[in-house]
């Protein structure tokens, strides 16, 4: 962002690109880091970090050209990693149909860190969480792709050590000990659950179908096009190499979001910030910050993805702890109820799990039929007041530039 529309954000007016933070300036200029980060996290909920580490230019043309192989590959070979093949939702899924009037045609690869099984899956003398998030990944067999499985390694342990290093820092630009992000997130027993999703452009729809998917788009608040807050995580991550990103500005209105790599020629409709990474708040970070920062709504737009092109992204998550209650920084557990939607003693594990269930129903419908219906409607409620207060912060935002601006 130019510093001229940077400052003008800062004294109220509207948002039109999604901040940008630095990381050289953590050494360089720390406090105009730490204003950077709360500037971007307390009006906007995402941004875009640049000079991040481990994601350089070369780094990300590597991992775009590995996993843009795997999805390139023969749909034998993909099905060789298929998401059923176990319990823990690692793997390959198949395209979405295109008729299923969500807007997104979209496969993708599920994977988490190598773990051993807690329990036999459905060992009820164990928590959900444990016997759905612990567990092997799902890797392709397959000859032709030996460089995948250790660039998605790579790349895990780059995200991993990045999401702790800069939530520790988030907690620390709120004012509080950053000694508290471990609290929640232990580096050395995670849960993860991270993607690469390859999205289809406007292309693969019948010429009615493209109709509908553009005025579905259209409308700001329409419920068919994948608009949504990321709940469990913290901060979620992610690097993509086409157009489609789209975040709500504080003003109420969809704005593009960079690509952070350039795989292919062509002019885009959004910059390109090579060697950079896309950073948002989630749910659980909405909460602990008591609103301070809020979970923004985001989701892909078909329509921005070139026509005849493809788009891959790779977003990570790294779930908070699943045991207790979440406790707003600073805080007791007497003031656990706050700005998103949270209630206190819900079973973040369960929540956590449905959400990975409804997601994938194929794996679902293999494994976890009865967990399912005994547990998703109480999930359903819980993301509806958690997605109600990401709209309800995003208001007051949109409140504050409007009596700003007409002073």
């Amino acid at each position: 962002m130019h510093e001229v529309e940077k400052q003008a954000g800062k004294t109220g007016q509207p948002i039109h690109e999604i901040p940008t933070v630095n990381w050289l300036d953590l050494a360089a200029n720390r406090d105009k880091f730490m204003q950077d980060l709360r500037y971007a996290l307390s009006e906007c909920g995402f941004l875009v970090l640049t000079n991040a580490p481990g994601l350089d230019q070369n780094f990300q043309q590597r991992a775009f050209s590995e996993v843009r192989g795997f999805f390139d590959a023969p749909m034998d070979i993909k099905k060789t990693a298929h998401i059923s093949n176990s319990p823990y939702f690692r793997g390959y899924t198949l395209p979405t149909p295109a008729d299923r009037g969500h807007g997104q045609v979209i496969e993708n690869f599920q994977y988490g860190f190598e773990q051993q099984p807690v329990s036999a899956h459905d060992d009820t003398s164990q928590p959900i969480h444990k016997r759905l998030f612990r567990g092997p990944n799902t890797w392709p067999k397959s000859d032709s792709m030996t460089g995948f499985q250790p660039l998605i390694e790579e790349l895990n342990a780059i995200y991993h050590g990045l999401t702790h290093q800069l939530g520790e820092l988030i907690v620390e630009s709120l004012g509080e000990d950053p000694a508290q992000f471990r609290e929640y997130f232990d580096f050395d027993d995670p849960d993860l659950a991270a993607s690469l999703n390859h999205n289809f452009s406007l292309d693969v729809f019948t010429d009615k179908e493209q109709a509908q998917v553009r005025a579905a788009y259209e409308q700001f608040d329409s419920k068919t096009v994948g608009a949504h807050i990321d709940g469990p995580p913290f901060v979620a991550l992610l690097i993509n190499d086409r157009p489609g990103l789209q975040v709500v500005a504080g003003e109420g209105r969809w704005m593009d979001a960079p690509v952070t790599c350039r795989t292919a020629p062509g002019d885009y409709s959004v910059p390109v910030i090579p060697g950079s990474v896309i950073v948002n708040a989630g749910g659980t970070l909405m909460h602990l910050s008591e609103g301070r920062y809020s979970a923004t709504l985001h989701r892909v737009n078909t329509t921005l993805i070139p026509k005849g092109e493809t788009r891959v992204s790779m977003p990570y998550f790294l779930l908070p702890k699943m045991e207790g209650d979440l406790v707003p920084f600073g805080k007791s557990k007497a003031s656990i109820e706050g700005a998103a939607g949270y209630k206190a003693g819900r079973d973040r594990g369960a929540n956590a799990c449905v959400n990975r269930m409804g997601t994938f129903p194929q794996v679902t419908r293999r494994w976890w039929v009865d967990e399912f219906k005994e547990l998703s409607e109480k999930q359903r409620e819980e993301v509806e007041a958690e997605t109600a207060a990401a709209y309800a912060l995003a208001a007051e935002r949109g409140k504050r530039y409007r009596e700003s601006t007409s002073k």
